[in-house]
């Protein structure tokens, strides 16, 4: 062997012994911080995956970890290529995710204590690993928001609006039809027959799957960002539609038919019905957006 392929194979070989230690000491680090973070967040999070297991209204969070681990792998090699250089950025994200904890702790603010966490890792993420790292690892750790359920306040305000437009969107479409109706608030009379438009009805469950699903599906499909808003801005009137046109349904059943159909297989099925429309809807919006601006989509991974 010559002295210059003596030095070659010498300075591989320190390449990748640099190259485990450094990921070694990662993977320490990164079990430190998981067995602290364990350890904060004990009270925290059993009541807050039991929520998401009892609570009909976020069953999409189940899709967040798939999407958040698909582009994570996707994004494995620019992982193993990003220099580890930490930046004290992240300090006062750390400061202020632990900060937030504690007054959620202190206030019984399950919401504030529960998006501290995400905040807290994005801290030790740029503070230890720097803000390159971050930008690879960016979408799927903020994509785990959609595992945080919203405070019931803004919960309750938005699913009554949802009620109020299902209502008022479904009767005047009924009146098109050329059926008669009386709407009182967010009930509706049909000759013969009461329907009211409840919480469950109001499509806020499809609202927020469809928004999860557009979020992702904006970022891994969409090259550029004006289209990416474009998309996800469409999901509200597309589902405001998709429900609108189930309460059509519902009540055309129910007139026809007699309400025990109208709220028995049909309500179930015409629920998944509407979702799939929604989403072919979504898939409209994408084919319009890539006819408008023809290119082909950027690599993410």
């Amino acid at each position: 062997m010559t002295e210059s392929s003596a030095r070659v194979s010498a300075a591989r070989y320190d390449g990748t012994r640099n190259l485990k230690h450094r990921w070694l000491q990662a993977a320490l680090l990164a079990g430190g911080v998981v067995a602290t973070l364990v350890a904060l967040y004990t009270r925290v999070l059993p009541l807050w995956l039991e929520d998401l297991w009892d609570d009909p209204n976020y069953s999409h969070v189940f899709i967040v970890p798939i999407i958040s681990g698909f582009v994570l792998w996707q994004r494995r090699g620019e992982l193993t290529a990003v220099p580890i250089r930490g930046n004290w950025r992240g300090l006062p994200l750390l400061v202020a995710g632990v900060g937030a904890l504690i007054l959620g702790d202190i206030g019984d603010e399950t919401f504030l204590m529960r998006t501290s966490l995400i905040v807290i890792l994005v801290g030790l993420l740029i503070f230890n690993f720097g803000t390159q790292l971050f930008r690879v690892v960016a979408f799927p750790l903020l994509f785990f928001l959609f595992m945080v359920p919203m405070p019931g306040i803004f919960f309750y305000a938005i699913t009554a609006r949802l009620q109020t437009l299902a209502a008022e969107s479904g009767a005047s479409a009924l009146d098109l039809l050329g059926v008669p109706i009386l709407l009182d608030g967010n009930v509706m009379h049909l000759r013969g027959i009461t329907l009211g438009v409840t919480e469950a009805c109001s499509g806020i469950r499809s609202l927020m799957t469809l928004v999860a699903l557009g979020v992702a599906w904006a970022y891994l499909m969409l090259p550029k960002f004006w289209m990416q808003v474009v998309l996800v801005v469409a999901v509200l009137p597309i589902t405001i539609l998709a429900n609108a046109g189930r309460i059509v349904m519902t009540a055309l059943v129910g007139r026809w038919l007699g309400v025990e159909y109208a709220e028995g297989f049909f309500h179930f099925l015409s629920g998944w019905l509407i979702f799939v429309l929604a989403l072919v809807g979504l898939l409209m919006v994408h084919g319009l957006l890539r006819a408008v601006s023809p290119q082909r989509v950027s690599s993410r991974g």
